[in-house]
């Protein structure tokens, strides 16, 4: 029988972070949510993104000054928010050497860790909140600096195979036409479609005409486990609880349609001395996953919504 004494608890510390961390970093390579949202280290409790935004244009300044213009001032910030995750691990267990059978829940914690993020993430598309003009991520109605009105809700026209390729298309030429911020056409196209579970296979049916109209069954294209051989990467989303709607983004480059505010990393954390409250009275010690950091809109030009009735 083990005695749960100090260097004991700070072993099974050592023991269950090795583990949760081995879960953390193997789920988080597997999230798809990354592709889409903007990691930013933050400082402090609160960032500012008044840099959101496009910068001035080139000049032909070979017979003058150039005149130096600054960037649209855009008020827009992401407060950290904190996360935890805990379960219990009773002394006896720890006393009758049943260590083992706890580790399974500590690297749960890992993957709830890593899969958090994506949960809010994924949840903003519907949300629809407020970006860094002021205005509904998905509206129809924006101007940013001195473009022309950008309109990024969009009606669909149905969820057959055909709709989605006719609105498909539609979509590639409204999105390329979007202005930026001095007025000129930003030429981005859509590469990231985000569907609902239901769509899923008429989507990849869609972008893939040889897999034919009878499939049942989910045939991911190409033998990939996202990316299609059309050049769209297809991202479910479980949270979408409408499963007519769908959503266009542009992933490319720095700017992305969605914000990722990293503060504080998971960390697993523990107490390693036995004669606390939790240790004596309640005869349990708790491990617990702590991190900081939030989700927020990024560039409303990078995403189309598309609205299908039903």
């Amino acid at each position: 029988m083990a005695v749960v004494s100090s260097d004991f608890l700070a072993g099974v510390l050592t023991n269950f972070r090795t583990q949760f961390g081995t879960s953390f970093d193997a789920a988080a390579r597997m999230q798809d949510w990354h592709a889409i949202a903007m990691a930013i280290n933050s400082a402090g409790k609160t960032e500012s993104y008044n840099w959101f935004g496009t910068p001035p244009p080139m000049e032909d300044v070979t017979h003058q000054d150039l005149k130096v213009q600054g960037l649209y001032n855009w008020n827009y910030s992401i407060d950290n928010l904190l996360f935890k995750a805990g379960i219990e691990v009773e002394r006896q267990a720890m006393e009758d050497d049943k260590l083992g059978l706890i580790l399974p829940r500590v690297r749960q914690l890992g993957l709830e860790a890593a899969r958090h993020p994506g949960q809010l993430i994924f949840n903003l598309f519907e949300l629809n909140g407020l970006t860094y003009d002021g205005v509904a991520f998905f509206a129809n109605t924006r101007a940013l600096g001195l473009s022309a009105n950008i309109d990024n809700l969009a009606a669909g026209a149905g969820i057959t195979i055909a709709n989605i390729q006719t609105d498909l298309n539609a979509i590639r030429s409204t999105m390329r036409l979007f202005q930026d911020d001095w007025g000129r056409p930003t030429g981005l196209v859509p590469n990231v479609l985000v569907v609902p579970s239901a769509l899923e296979q008429v989507f990849y049916q869609a972008l893939n005409r040889d897999q034919g109209p009878s499939q049942i069954s989910p045939v991911v294209p190409g033998g990939e486990t996202a990316i299609d051989r059309s050049g769209y990467t297809v991202i479910v989303n479980p949270y979408l609880t409408d499963v007519t709607d769908w959503y266009a983004l542009h992933v490319a480059g720095e700017i992305k349609p969605f914000v990722w505010q990293n503060r504080t990393p998971p960390s697993l954390e523990g107490i390693t001395d036995p004669n606390t409250e939790s240790g004596v009275i309640r005869d349990k010690f708790v491990y617990s996953v702590r991190a900081r950091y939030n989700v927020g809109y990024g560039e409303p030009r990078h995403a189309i919504k598309v609205v299908n009735s039903g």
